[in-house]
C-alpha cells in the first residue's frame, strides 16, 4: 500500500536540477519520474508514496478492483475529477502524476503533511524529490531565517527549507506545472466533525481510534508499537493487542526505551502495569547514560539537518531493534497531545466570561504537565484577557506575586542564543510578531485548529520520514488519522478538559483498556535531563569548541558569552537545567555541527542515491 521515496523533473532539456531517476524510474521527453514501480494507463503516469484509508470506497466508485494499489487509485481519481482528485483522496499521500496529452504534472500532499513533498522551480524546469537536501545545490548554504527560526526553536514559514529556492509544498495542497508556470493551491483542509450530544464522545472516540489503528496495521507487513508509558502509545498498543487476539495472532511486538535516573524521569512503573495485562512481545531497552552527538553525522543525513526532535538521538536504538525483529511498521504516538487537545482553550473561554475561580480549578491540569504553578498559567491567561477585560487585569496584577516567572521585559533572558546583529539580520523579531500563535487564537475550538494548521506539523512529519526512512522502518500514525482528527476538532472545551483533567475524552475512552495507572497520569516524560547529561558526559569539550570559541562556526549567529555562560550553568549540575536551556544549547551544538561540515549531508545524500 505504499509506494516508497518518489522524485522526479519536468525540464525542456532535462537539465540536472534534482535527483537522478532510481531503478524502475519512468522516462519520457522532458520527464522524469521515480519511483518504486510508476503506475503508467493511457496517457497517464503516476509515481505515489500514499497509503490511502478510502481506497477501497474510491475504488468501488471508480470501478476498480478493490486492493488496487494507490498509484492506479490516484490516476482513475484524476480521470475522474482532474486536478480536484486529491481532495478526495484520504490517507497519507504524496504524488506526482504526468498527463502526457495535456503536458501537465499534477502534485499533491495530504492534509495533514505525514508524507513529504519538496520542490524547486527555475527557468521553466520543475524537480520534486521527498528531501530537500535532494534538490539543494551542493555549494548553497543555509539561510539566514531558516537559522534563525531554528536556533528559536519555531517553525514560522509553510514554504522555505533551509535553502533557497527549495520550497516544501505546504500540507492539504497540490502543486500544478503546466508550461513551464507553478501554480499552488489549497485542496483540502481539517474540519471540525458535527458534534451530537446524544452520542458518548468517548464510545465515538474509541471506536475511531481503534478503526484507525488496525487500518494502519494493514498491509500483510510485520507491525510493532513504539510503547512508553503514556497514554498515546499505551492507547495504540493495546487496542492492537486486543485486535490481534481477537484473531488468534501472535502476541504484539512493543519496543521501549527506559531511564532508571533521575527517578523522575522513570516511566517503568507506568510501562510494566501495560505490559503486565499481556498479549505483549515486549523490547526493552536501558539507555542511561547514552551520548546524543554519537553518530550524529548520520543522523544529520537522515534528517536533512539539524532538527527539532533531540530525542531522535535515542530512539535510534529502539527502532534499530525493531529493525533486527523483522519489524516494517511501527505505529508511533505521535501527534496525541494535538490531535485530541489537552483541551487548554478552555482557559480563555472561563477568563472571557471572567469566570476567575472555575478557572483556576481547571488551570491544575495544564499547570501538572507543564510543571508550573497553576497561578502562572491563571495569570498569562488573564493577560491575554486583559485586553478586553477589566477584572482580567485585576486578576492578572493579583497573580503577579505567584508567578516566579513574572518578570519585567527587561530584566527577562531572552529565549533564543542569537546574536544581536544576527537577530536584525534575520528579521526574526519581526517575523514573531507576525507569526500567529496557537493560544492567542481565541477559545478552545480556534486554539485547536490553530495547533493541527501549525507549520510544525507537516515539518515533524519530515523529519520523522527521514528519521524512519533511513533505519529501514516506516512509521504510522493512527492519532493523525483524518476522521479521528476531524471528531475531536468538533468537540466542545468541557470533553477535553473537566476538573483539572485534561484530555478527558481519551482517558473516558480507554478506560478499561489501558491501565488505569497510565489514565490517571498527569505529567510527561522530559527527556532534557538525559540530553543534559548526555552533553556534558559525553560531548563536553566538543560543546565547549562551538559555543565558547572565537572560531566556532556558530559565531556568526550566536552570542557565544550568553551561550558559554548558559551551558556552564547546565554544566555544573545537569539534573537541574532547566528544560528550555537544555533544548537551546542543544539547538545551537547541533547546528553547529551541520554548519561545521560544511552542510555536507546534502552532497553525502546525494552520492549515496546516485
Amino acid at each position: 500500500m505504499t509506494g516508497g521515496t518518489i522524485s522526479g523533473m519536468v525540464a525542456p532539456d532535462l537539465r540536472p536540477l534534482g535527483p537522478s531517476p532510481a531503478a524502475g524510474g519512468w522516462s519520457a521527453p522532458g520527464v522524469r519520474l521515480a519511483g518504486p514501480a510508476p503506475f503508467t494507463e493511457d496517457a497517464l503516469t503516476v509515481v505515489a508514496d500514499a497509503r490511502l484509508d478510502n481506497r477501497a470506497a474510491l475504488a468501488a466508485t471508480l470501478g476498480l478492483p478493490a486492493r488496487a494499489e494507490a498509484a492506479a487509485v490516484i490516476a482513475a481519481a484524476y480521470h475522474r475529477w482532474g486536478e480536484d482528485c486529491p481532495a478526495r483522496l484520504d490517507g497519507a499521500f504524496a504524488f506526482a502524476l504526468w498527463d502526457a496529452r495535456a503536458r501537465r504534472l499534477l502534485c499533491a500532499r495530504d492534509v495533514a503533511g505525514v508524507r513529504p513533498f519538496f520542490y524547486r522551480a527555475a527557468e521553466g524546469a520543475l524537480a520534486f524529490a521527498q528531501s530537500a537536501q535532494m534538490l539543494a545545490d551542493p555549494a548553497a548554504v543555509p539561510r539566514a531565517e531558516a537559522i534563525a527560526d531554528f536556533l528559536y526553536g519555531r517553525v514560522l514559514d509553510a514554504e522555505s527549507t533551509w535553502f533557497a529556492g527549495v520550497m516544501r509544498l505546504p500540507a492539504g495542497h497540490s502543486l500544478m506545472f503546466e508550461g513551464g508556470r507553478c501554480r499552488i493551491a489549497r485542496h483540502s483542509r481539517l474540519a471540525p466533525a458535527p458534534y451530537d450530544p446524544a452520542r458518548p464522545a468517548p464510545e465515538t472516540l474509541r471506536a475511531l481510534l481503534d478503526a484507525a489503528v488496525a487500518a494502519r496495521a494493514e498491509g500483510g507487513e510485520r507491525v510493532g508499537v513504539l510503547l512508553s508509558g503514556g497514554l498515546d502509545s499505551s492507547t495504540i498498543a493495546c487496542l492492537l493487542r486486543d485486535q490481534r487476539k481477537a484473531l488468534g495472532a501472535p502476541p504484539l511486538p512493543v519496543f521501549s526505551m527506559m531511564f532508571r535516573e533521575p527517578q523522575r524521569s522513570n516511566e517503568r512503573r507506568h510501562l510494566d502495569a501495560v505490559l503486565a495485562t499481556g498479549g505483549f512481545a515486549p523490547t526493552v531497552l536501558e539507555l542511561d547514560g547514552y551520548a546524543p552527538l554519537q553518530d550524529f553525522g548520520g543522523l544529520l543525513v537522515a534528517t536533512g539537518g539539524p532538527s527539532l526532535s533531540p530525542n531522535l538521538a535515542c530512539m535510534r536504538e529502539v527502532v534499530a531493534a525493531a529493525r533486527a525483529r523483522g519489524v516494517e511498521v511501527l505505529l508511533d504516538g505521535h501527534g496525541g497531545d494535538e490531535v485530541v487537545s489537552h483541551g487548554y482553550g478552555l482557559l480563555d473561554e472561563l477568563a472571557a466570561r471572567g469566570d476567575w475561580l472555575t478557572l483556576l480549578g481547571e488551570a491544575r491540569g495544564a499547570a501538572d504537565n507543564y510543571g508550573r504553578s497553576r497561578f502562572a498559567l491563571a495569570r498569562r491567561v488573564a493577560l491575554r484577557a486583559g485586553a478586553r477585560r477589566r477584572d482580567a487585569r485585576i486578576i492578572a496584577r493579583l497573580l503577579t506575586p505567584f508567578d516566579r516567572e513574572a518578570v519585567p521585559d527587561a530584566e527577562r533572558p531572552p529565549a533564543h542564543l542569537l546574536s544581536r546583529d544576527f537577530l536584525a539580520e534575520s528579521r526574526l523579531a519581526e517575523r514573531l510578531r507576525a507569526a500567529p500563535r496557537p493560544e492567542a487564537a481565541g477559545g478552545e475550538a480556534e486554539q485547536h485548529r490553530a495547533v493541527l494548521a501549525d507549520p510544525l506539523q507537516p515539518y515533524a512529519f519530515e523529519v520523522h520520514a527521514g528519521f524512519y526512512g533511513a533505519m529501514g522502518v516506516e512509521a504510522r500514525y493512527p492519532f493523525w488519522d483524518r476522521k479521528v482528527a476531524e471528531f475531536c476538532l468538533g468537540l466542545p472545551a468541557s470533553e477535553k478538559l473537566s476538573r483539572g483533567w485534561s484530555r478527558l475524552v481519551l482517558r473516558r475512552a480507554m478506560a478499561g483498556v489501558v491501565p488505569a495507572s497510565v489514565l490517571a497520569r498527569r505529567d510527561k516524560l522530559d527527556f532534557t535531563v538525559h540530553l543534559a547529561r548526555g552533553l556534558v558526559h559525553h560531548h563536553h569539550e566538543q560543546v565547549m569548541d562551538l559555543v565558547a570559541s572565537a572560531a566556532s562556526p556558530l559565531a556568526p549567529h550566536v552570542d557565544l558569552a550568553r551561550a558559554s555562560s548558559l551551558y556552564a550553568k547546565i554544566a555544573a549540575n545537569p539534573d537541574a537545567a532547566p528544560g528550555r536551556a537544555v533544548q537551546m544549547i542543544w539547538r545551537a551544538v547541533s547546528l553547529g555541527i551541520w554548519l561545521e561540515s560544511g552542510c555536507r549531508a546534502a552532497q553525502i545524500e546525494r552520492e549515496a542515491a546516485a
